[in-house]
């Protein structure tokens, strides 16, 4: 639901006093004193999509790229708008509740007090990419010290993780065993002054090496219409998706890459990093 995203629109509209979303309206904060005495009101209009500054800003805080954040806001406002549809009140965290009326129209109650920022949770998979002496630097030093290299590891290391994949994806072929090679064996040979019988050489014996296979990744197991958004988000950005309709209703959103037995845990976990969702392996 969109409550996971709520803290940090939160933060946006009380930073830039505005807040577009799509199919909903504008949020507009007015603070007097500080962030715990905003008033929030709204307003009820066509909206197309969400702005750039926002993509930015929720890019630059979950540290995931913006078509990734572009896509966990658009799935994230589906489900809200699909609960308000239902006739139900939905809270916008820190923000306040919206309650869609018989004809149409929205009620909104503002937060009696705006929740102040919180920090950002940092997943365990990218804690354990940041290096042990870069931790125990930031708890030695200076709280004012500026955060931000911590934010530009994490950035390089998706970025790494996503080289991978694309090698993975791009190069990969079947290995094919190398030929166990043998020496040709001497005959021997008789001479009037030597009588010595020349002996056949061993030849090296040369284990193959453990062949790739295909490997099927699972992104996501959804319905439409989000299958079809995500699978075309993903197409833009060049990842070799295939769209596999499950029944009537659910859809998977697949991989198929060439991986060694020993890796495809790792790039299964790459996969679940760059993605935001649980990956799961199908062999085939």
């Amino acid at each position: 639901m969109f409550v996971k995203l709520s803290p940090l629109l939160a933060q946006y509209l009380l930073n830039h006093k505005e807040l577009s979303l799509p199919g909903l309206g504008t949020f507009y904060a007015e603070t007097y004193g500080g962030p715990e005495n905003a008033t929030v009101k709204f307003e009820q209009k066509p909206v197309e999509q969400f702005d750039n500054s926002v993509i930015a800003y929720i890019s630059e805080e979950t540290g995931k790229m913006k078509v990734l954040a572009t896509s966990d806001l658009q799935s994230q406002l589906e489900d809200a708008i699909r609960f308000l549809n239902t006739g139900k009140p939905y809270l916008f965290a820190g923000i306040g509740t919206l309650l869609k009326k018989a004809d149409g129209t929205y009620d909104f109650v503002p937060n009696t007090q705006t929740e102040p920022p919180k920090k950002k949770e940092v997943p365990f998979t990218e804690r354990n990419t940041v290096p042990q002496a870069y931790i125990e630097e930031k708890r030695s030093g200076s709280n004012s010290r500026s955060k931000r290299p911590a934010i530009m590891i994490i950035v390089l290391v998706v970025v790494a993780i996503g080289a991978t994949v694309w090698f993975y994806s791009k190069t990969a072929r079947p290995k094919e065993a190398p030929v166990t090679g043998t020496a040709e064996t001497g005959s021997a040979v008789d001479t009037a002054a030597h009588k010595n019988t020349a002996q056949p050489a061993a030849g090296p014996t040369v284990v193959p090496a453990a062949a790739s296979g295909m490997v099927t990744y699972i992104l996501e197991t959804t319905r439409e219409p989000r299958a079809s958004k995500r699978y075309n988000q993903l197409k833009k950005i060049d990842w070799p998706v295939e769209l596999e309709k499950i029944d009537s209703l659910h859809y998977n959103i697949l991989m198929k890459l060439q991986t060694l037995p020993a890796d495809t845990a790792r790039v299964r976990d790459s996969l679940t990093i760059i993605s935001g969702r649980k990956v799961t392996i199908r062999n085939n």
